[in-house]
């Protein structure tokens, strides 16, 4: 097939405009190609200080939950102590009580006594029966914070688990950019 020569400009002139044309595309694409490769990087360093700022706040909430526990501990046996003076202290009270009733010469003011040692028992029994129940919550607390620290140790786990992703999922991305930086 021959060509005339207007045909032929034409065909060179079709053929600079597709090359034109692919020039500009591949120039768009190139563009794009960086935006994304800045947008997901942005997101990448953003993703690693979340997880550096959770990791942080997993290990200061860690270390202070032991301090915790340790108050807490603490606290417990003290208010376990007290529940065992005080039963101390209400047994004493009853001997006082049968050891003074024996006595002829002050029974009228014994029986005066009597009833405000009653009333002092009674309270007295509403003292450690309160302080039961607070050695009760204490324990159940107690109980909580290490569910909670066992908790947090776990989630540290998926923490991590989650950067380890993250590296794996930006794989492809790693290697398009030194595909695309290599041209």
């Amino acid at each position: 097939m021959d060509l005339t020569v207007v045909q032929h400009e034409e065909l060179r002139q079709a053929v600079e405009d597709f090359k034109a044309a692919m020039a500009v595309r591949s120039s768009l694409n190139l563009r794009v190609a960086r935006r994304v490769t800045a947008i997901l990087r942005v997101g990448m360093v953003s993703m690693g200080v979340v997880a550096i700022i959770f990791l942080f706040l997993l290990l200061v909430l860690t270390s202070k939950i032991t301090y915790m526990i340790d108050v807490i501990d603490t606290m417990n046996k003290q208010f376990t102590s007290m529940a065992s003076d005080m039963g101390a202290m209400r047994g004493v009270i009853v001997q006082m009580d049968q050891h003074v009733a024996a006595l002829p010469v002050i029974v009228q003011e014994i029986e005066t006594m009597k009833g405000s040692v009653s009333s002092l028992n009674h309270n007295i029994n509403n003292i450690a029966a309160r302080m039961k129940v607070i050695d009760d919550s204490l324990t159940g607390i107690t109980y909580n914070v290490g569910n909670m620290t066992t908790t947090f140790r776990v989630m540290d786990g998926h923490v991590n688990g989650i950067g380890q992703d993250v590296q794996r999922m930006s794989r492809p991305m790693k290697l398009f950019n030194s595909m695309t930086l290599t041209r």
